[in-house]
Formats: structure tokens, C-alpha cells, sequence
């Protein structure tokens, strides 16, 4: 993910430390940019709602570790079509074929497909170590009806640099009328 800081459209940047008190005082900070530049409110929500799903992953699933404490970062970029939300944070090299496998397996999946298997990972508690199943890729992949984009870079023996991203888009309209009308069709 290349950054260009001086982005007049940058909304906001987080690098460093993620604790649960930062997490909800970083919400509260994007709300308040969001409701002042988005009017739509079902907009302002699922942006909201991803970006707290990507910032608590990164908080909860990062290597936590002295040498690594400036590592995490997390930014919101407001463009005209949408709101690109990236992330990066270094993980354990051993998770990193395993979570290839998940967002894979994600980005292969169409509306439907991501319903039902959100579901099953519920009902069959596939859960990792840390409680998730993977179920916030999940979500945001159903909030943002876009691919997840992510790329791996080797740190060294031991850990990877783990590269999120995602989009929300700023007009769902033409969207929502192609799924109602697959409805009203019986699709």
C-alpha cells in the first residue's frame, strides 16, 4: 500500500501503539470527520462499522513485541467514488499461509456465499486462539461488497508485514437496485 501523507483527502492516521482506550477515542474522532464530509448515514455507518472491525484487528491480532511497537498503522482516505481504508501490522510468518487461505476463500465468495458461511463459522465455532474465526474479514467483506486487497512482506525469520485494504463506497444506490431487482425476480 503506497501512502501519499500529504494527501489533502488523508481523514485520518493512526501509527503506533493500539490499545482498547485509543480504539474507542480513534471512533470517536472518524465519526465526527465522517459526519461532517458524508451526508449519507447508511454510508457513514458501514465506514464506521469496517473501520472499527480493521482497527480492532490489528489492535487484537498484531505481534505485540518492544521492537515492533511503531509498527501498526491504520488510514482513511476519502476519495470521490470512495473511502479507502488501509491497514498494516506485523504478524507471526506461521499465520500468514492461513490467513492467505481466509481471504481467499472470502474474495471467491459472492453476498450469498459470505452469509451463509459467516453463519456456519458461528454455529460450528471455528474459532482461532484469539476468538474471531476469521468473522471480521467476513463482515467487512459483506458491509463493503468489495474484494479484500492484501499483501504479505517477509520482516525477517519469524514475522510479516501484513498489508490490508479495503473500500467503502460513497453511492450503494445502483447497487441496492440490482440486488432488489434479483429479489423482485426471484434470483
Amino acid at each position: 500500500m503506497r501512502l501519499n501523507l500529504r494527501d489533502s483527502n488523508l481523514l485520518l492516521i493512526h501509527k503506533g501503539i493500539i490499545t482498547p482506550d485509543l480504539i474507542n477515542m480513534i471512533i470517536e474522532s472518524l465519526e465526527h470527520s465522517v459526519t461532517n464530509l458524508e451526508k449519507d448515514r447508511k454510508v457513514r455507518r458501514k465506514l464506521t462499522n469496517v473501520f472499527i472491525e480493521i482497527f480492532q484487528n490489528v489492535g487484537y491480532h498484531g505481534v505485540k513485541h518492544p521492537d515492533f511497537m511503531n509498527s501498526d498503522m491504520v488510514i482513511v482516505i476519502k476519495r470521490p467514488e470512495y473511502y479507502k481504508i488501509g491497514s498494516n501490522n506485523i504478524i507471526e510468518k506461521s499465520k500468514v499461509e492461513g490467513l492467505k487461505s481466509i481471504l481467499d476463500k472470502i474474495n471467491g465468495m459472492d453476498a450469498e456465499e459470505l452469509r451463509e458461511y459467516y453463519k456456519h463459522c458461528l454455529e460450528n465455532k471455528d474459532f482461532s486462539e484469539k476468538g474471531t474465526a476469521g468473522l471480521g474479514f467476513i463482515d467487512v467483506a459483506r458491509k463493503t461488497t468489495q474484494k479484500l486487497y492484501y499483501d504479505f512482506e517477509d520482516l525477517d525469520a519469524d514475522h510479516a508485514y501484513f498489508y490490508f485494504e479495503t473500500r467503502v463506497l460513497t453511492d450503494y444506490s445502483t447497487e441496492e437496485k440490482t440486488k432488489e431487482k434479483k429479489i423482485a425476480q426471484g434470483e
